[in-house]
């Protein structure tokens, strides 16, 4: 039954995330929103216990957008609060995101040293060594790129289903 439930929301992942190839552009605060809440049920430390927190650092759209979805269940865990501000959290949080390229450095020695998950709606920065990115491509259809070597600095242990839906990028 639980593989059947991981089923439905990777279906429709990837109808909407076909064609990753494509050049892409960044991703609005309503889309990179709804698939955040989708993509991060894939990772089993986020998604299989307890409550989820997201920082979002100076993106406000974004987090605008993510506390509309405050209360809904992501695999096992509910995503609990969503927070924000221009600085780096001063409470670990299960996740960050980010847009601004100058506080790329920061974000992911944070991420890194944390062993949280990155996250953009910038694709260009995943190659820059964000674990995760959300794009849109030519297509008008939602991306998602994943960094290999930056979910293993961050000690993510996604499910394997999410490389069947994601471009995968090694830094």
């Amino acid at each position: 039954m639980k593989h059947i439930k991981m089923m439905i929301p990777l279906l429709f992942l990837s109808l909407v995330c076909s064609s990753l190839n494509a050049q892409t552009e960044n991703a609005p605060a309503n889309i990179v929103s709804a698939m955040i809440v989708k993509v991060i049920a894939f990772e089993k430390n986020i998604s299989s216990f307890g409550d989820i927190t997201i920082y979002v650092l100076d993106a406000p759209d974004v987090a605008e957008e993510l506390r509309k979805a405050v209360g809904m269940s992501v695999g096992e865990s509910t995503l609990k609060d969503i927070t924000s501000g221009k600085t780096l959290p001063s409470n670990k949080p299960s996740m960050i995101y980010f847009d601004d390229a100058s506080q790329l450095n920061g974000v992911i020695e944070y991420t890194h040293q944390n062993k949280i998950l990155s996250a953009t709606g910038h694709p260009d920065l995943v190659d820059k060594g964000v674990t995760l990115g959300f794009g849109i491509g030519e297509d008008n259809k939602p991306k998602i790129f994943l960094n290999l070597n930056g979910s293993l600095e961050e000690g993510l242990d996604w499910n394997p289903a999410i490389l069947k839906i994601a471009k995968t990028v090694k830094e």
